[in-house]
């Protein structure tokens, strides 16, 4: 008898609708917030990986910027540069 009292009144069952409106229906359900935190804790490690790359970076460009011999090798490496009295072959990696 008590339980139907419960289920009769009106602000329990508005309460209850509310509950459910706001953890099932709605745009912040409890699997929408799961995934966006899914979605923050891989943006935040890509970013990790991204300012260590900047680093890396920016140690190359001071490095080629400050010694002679790195740029002649990024030159030769990357651009296949050369002296004048030199020639260079190209072996591809298959």
């Amino acid at each position: 008898m008590k339980n139907l009292i419960i289920l009769n009144n009106r602000y329990f069952l508005s309460t209850a609708m509310l509950i459910f409106i706001l953890l099932i229906i709605d745009d912040t359900t409890f699997y929408k917030l799961y995934k966006m935190k899914q979605e923050l804790h891989s943006l935040e490690l890509e970013n990790i990986k991204k300012e260590k790359e900047i680093i890396q970076i920016k140690e190359k460009t001071k490095q080629l910027t400050t010694n002679k011999f790195a740029l002649e090798k990024f030159a030769r490496e990357h651009y296949l540069m050369k002296k004048n009295d030199e020639v260079i072959y190209v072996f591809d990696d298959l």
